[in-house]
């Protein structure tokens, strides 16, 4: 499988944030390093597949756009209201799919050998 490229992941959230110019470039990569290091530790793993690009994506977006409050767990002004959830859960809707999708990987990627009884 190929690993998660940390280059077409930026380019993906330019597009949906609608990021025309570099200016934010070392921000949003930032972000992706912090979200690939969440999920390695989240998940045991030593690298991000590209499969699960979209979940890195969509937390990406999720942390650009709460900066400035990034402690806010609930703010309203005016009649609008905000709830940010937790960075500690940011993988909780796509947590079925990833360990799914995981345990996929590790039964069909195993190193071993040949026992002979």
């Amino acid at each position: 499988m190929a690993e998660l490229d940390n280059y077409d992941v930026l380019e993906s959230v330019k597009i949906d944030l609608d990021i025309n110019d570099d200016l934010q470039d070392d921000l949003i990569l930032l972000l992706i390093r912090k979200v690939t290091d969440h999920f390695k530790l989240a998940y045991s793993v030593s690298a991000v597949e590209a499969t699960f690009s979209f979940v890195v994506e969509d937390c990406v977006i999720k942390r650009f756009n709460r900066r400035g409050s990034e402690g806010a767990k609930a703010e309203s002004i005016e009649g609008h209201s905000v709830t940010y959830d937790d960075t500690a859960s940011e993988f909780e809707p796509y947590d079925d799919l990833i360990r799914s999708k995981l345990s996929l990987l590790e039964t069909k990627e195993r190193k071993g050998g040949i026992y002979i009884l």
